[in-house]
């Protein structure tokens, strides 16, 4: 198995992440719980290549290092401003989701214009 794909399956099985999460960054449970759902949990309509040919599928997202990083960091309360904001753009994009329609191509586009995702996250 891939690592990306190991700390996903460890980070979908950690039931003290959310609580440890939002008493080192003061977030709500509630909220930190929709994103890691979001985030390593629900499956969703990509449909980011669309414009290229390729169908959609119904999938959860890929496995990213970058991402479980963040998670853990955000976890052991060591986070940078990056980690926050990816908190913050995962956040709207759950929320765009849910209001507008399953699609991640617009919702991320939405939550690009309000809370970017940082490009040091991808670096």
């Amino acid at each position: 198995m891939d690592p990306a794909d190991q700390l996903y399956e460890a980070i979908r099985r950690d039931e003290g992440d959310v609580e440890a999460i939002a008493r080192h960054t003061g977030w709500k449970p509630a909220g930190i719980a929709r994103v890691k759902r979001h985030l390593f949990v629900h499956a969703h309509h990509l449909d980011a290549y669309e414009m290229l040919g390729v169908a959609p599928e119904l999938a959860r997202f890929d496995s990213d290092r970058v991402i479980a990083g963040s998670w853990l960091r955000l976890k052991a309360g060591f986070f940078t401003v990056f980690d926050l904001q990816l908190l913050r753009h995962e956040t709207a994009e759950a929320w765009y989701m849910r209001k507008h329609g399953p699609s991640y191509r617009r919702a991320h586009a939405a939550a690009q214009k309000r809370f970017p995702a940082p490009a040091e996250l991808w670096s």
